[in-house]
């Protein structure tokens, strides 16, 4: 039979799902009929395009691509992965996978996965809270506030980021943690402990591996607490059950995030580091780090008037103006935020519940605020995790539960009725929504966009429409070519543009998507050298079977390069509705790609290719012979260093070379070589570890290769 108190439970859970959908619905302006067009501007061609794109690979692709996103359909005709931008998100792609069995429009899938955040956020704050044993309507209140703070909103285009469910949930664990009991261990009768099997550890041990592998940001932020309790049960000597709880716990949180990147590091040790692809500066850990006044102060365009020029003062003149400043907890979770800073001062007067939670608002905050752990965290250990602002929605988590219980205790010492906690929780609910969300706050379509997908959706079906469903092989080249990920964008394209072709496409391959530093980057790099005649026939002869041009690459927009492709097939291009999209239909005429020498553990090309390239470790350049013979062919090149050191040439696995250098001095080398078929490498190797440059440059550097030259 069911307990009046589960009843009450799932009740508030259908009431908090309908104030969600009210909210969503009448401020937020979303069209529930219209989940097939995209929330907002996430269509703007930045992250929320890539986003999309990558729920259209995990949507189509094997259940790997919920490991490592990986399809044939981009990067045509190499292929497309993200081994070299790690992605270890299991959990979340497999919710992506999931919502794909319902639709197989990523579009409607992006949108339906960021709309469910709202409610998950609000349900994982409600089951923390009354765990807390919280009274159910100030419960309902705070899990809704929790769920609209302002970070949710602005996540749109970063949606990974919106589902932070689980932190709620990590916090009361960790609480269980902290307890005098051992977590993992109960007492037998002779009173040796021996490891604990109830089905609390085993519901917790499965939400701990499932939830690091939700978002890797979380994660790392989540273990920072977790080491900072295991630590303190060392200091205070709490006895070894306490530390082998504490380290079981660590280990249930950070092995699968380790599991899930085995992939990438196997590629990596297989193919070589990419050291041309998502290089972060430390400095960017305090630029993207949080500070006291984002969170306390309030936001701007605040539906107060006052408040709203407070919040703009200090947001628009701020050092720190990006999306740090969405870190706003609104007026109830900057008053419990300041609680916890208080009682920090002072844990010996309050619970231990609230001493804990003071300790893990304080240390989340030295981590996450500017120039704070984190910064210190990035320039000596390593500056991927940047966005430490990130780490917020940990303080709010924090600051919520534990304005919730002081409340919560208050009321009950005053023997407040039933009533009372309702006008209480009334007041928080309606107060906290007015403060946490803007008249602006919108996600109805931007129109702009909602034309932009129309025209690019009927544009790529009249593509498809000229060639065979069945044919796997439709590869369409795309021009102006950008590498992939994180580029500038070029004129006025934006660096996640052209994944139009692939997200409204049924069958045929696109060959955006070439990962830099990669084969098919080199490949497409030398091509747009060559003149755009010359790249027409090289498409031909590599088996593409069409040319899409986005206007919006070209200073002139794209009318000089038109009208000599025109002049070169001696047909018109179709054109998309919005004139932005031309394509030329090709008839292939072979298969083959010819590659020029690509490089494998170097940094980029410093002006012109060939011109001047540092080298890392494990350096490689792969020639390749396409012929059916074996072939001539001439490499030389200047090698030059920061400090002495050996240097070992090999061809293929066999030394042909071996010298000194000395720093500042530089040495000529030429040598001819006998290419195999296929694939043929030349290694370098040395004695001497990479060293910095000094100064704002971070990298590590071996030697320098300048003058190349292959003919």
């Amino acid at each position: 039979m069911i307990n009046s108190t589960r009843i009450q439970n799932l009740s508030a859970y259908f009431f908090i799902a309908f104030i969600v959908s009210v909210v969503l619905v009448y401020s937020f302006n979303v069209n529930l009929s219209e989940l097939d067009l995209p929330l907002k501007d996430i269509y703007s061609p930045g992250d929320g395009r890539l986003t999309i794109a990558m729920f259209k690979v995990v949507i189509e692709e094997s259940f790997f691509s919920t490991v490592v996103p990986s399809t044939n359909r981009l990067s045509a005709p190499f292929g497309f992965n993200l081994y070299d931008f790690p992605q270890p998100q299991f959990s979340n792609m497999l919710y992506v996978k999931l919502l794909g069995l319902f639709s197989k429009d990523p579009i409607k899938v992006f949108n339906t996965y960021y709309l469910s955040t709202y409610f998950l956020n609000a349900f994982a704050m409600f089951w923390a809270l009354r765990r807390f044993r919280a009274n159910i309507f100030l419960s309902i209140s705070v899990a809704l506030l929790f769920t609209f703070l302002p970070f949710h909103y602005w996540r749109l285009p970063h949606t990974l980021y919106s589902g932070y469910f689980f932190i709620p949930i990590w916090i009361y664990y960790l609480l269980q943690l902290c307890r005098r009991k051992p977590l993992f261990f109960k007492r037998r009768p002779d009173d040796k402990y021996q490891f604990d099997f109830s089905k609390f550890n085993i519901k917790l041990a499965i939400v701990l591996v499932l939830s690091s592998l939700w978002n890797f940001y979380y994660t790392f932020f989540f273990t920072a607490l977790i080491l900072f309790v295991l630590v303190s049960e060392i200091i205070y000597r709490n006895g070894k059950q306490k530390i082998l709880s504490s380290l079981f716990f660590l280990t249930l949180t950070v092995m699968p995030f380790f599991l899930n990147m085995v992939p990438y590091a196997f590629y990596q040790f297989q193919n070589g580091e990419n050291y041309q692809v998502a290089q972060r500066s430390p400095v960017s850990a305090e630029s993207l780090g949080t500070t006291m006044a984002t969170i306390v102060l309030p936001q701007m365009d605040h539906n107060i008037g006052k408040f709203d020029k407070l919040g703009r003062s200090y947001a628009l003149n701020s050092a720190i103006f990006n999306e740090s400043n969405d870190g706003i907890l609104g007026v109830f979770g900057a008053l419990g935020f300041l609680a916890l800073i208080f009682i920090v001062f002072f844990n010996n007067k309050f619970s231990k519940i609230l001493s804990k939670l003071s300790q893990f608002n304080l240390l989340t905050f030295l981590i996450s605020t500017a120039g704070g752990m984190g910064t210190i965290f990035a320039f000596l250990v390593t500056p991927q995790i940047r966005a430490y602002n990130r780490m917020s929605m940990f303080i709010a988590a924090i600051s919520f539960i534990a304005f919730t219980i002081i409340l919560n205790h208050y009321l009950r010492q005053k023997n407040r009725s039933f009533k009372h906690f309702f006008i209480a929780a009334v007041f928080i609910l309606a107060i906290g929504l007015f403060d946490l969300i803007p008249k602006k706050y919108n996600l109805e379509t931007i129109e702009a966009h909602k034309k932009e997908i129309i025209s690019d959706k009927e544009f790529i079906n009249r593509i498809e429409s000229n060639f065979d469903p069945n044919n796997s092989n439709v590869n369409i080249a795309q021009i102006p070519y950008i590498d992939f990920p994180e580029s500038p964008g070029l004129n006025l394209m934006g660096n996640y543009e052209q994944f139009q072709g692939y997200i409204h496409s049924k069958f045929s391959n696109w060959s955006f998507g070439s990962m830099r530093g990669r084969k098919a980057d080199t490949w497409w790099k030398s091509l747009s050298n060559k003149s755009i005649e010359e790249q027409i026939d090289i498409f031909k002869e590599g088996g593409f079977s069409g040319l899409m041009i986005n206007k919006n690459g070209y200073k002139d927009n794209a009318y000089s390069i038109e009208s000599r492709i025109t002049k070169k097939l001696g047909y018109e291009p179709i054109r998309s509705i919005n004139k932005k999209l031309l394509f030329y239909k090709l008839s292939p005429t072979g298969n083959k790609i010819h590659l020029p020498p690509i490089f494998s553990g170097f940094y980029d090309w410093e002006g012109e290719p060939g011109k001047f390239r540092w080298a890392r470790k494990k350096s490689k350049i792969h020639l390749f012979n396409g012929s059916r013979k074996k072939i001539e062919r001439k490499i030389s090149f200047e090698f030059g260093t920061l400090k002495d050191r050996k240097i070992e040439v090999f061809f293929n696995h066999s030394l042909i070379d071996s010298f000194y250098l000395k720093k500042g001095g530089n040495v000529k080398r030429s040598y001819d070589l006998q290419l195999e078929l296929d694939d043929n490498l030349v290694e370098f190797k040395t004695d001497s570890w990479a060293s910095r440059p000094g100064g704002d440059d971070r990298r590590k550097l071996t030697f320098s290769l300048s003058n190349f030259i292959y003919e």
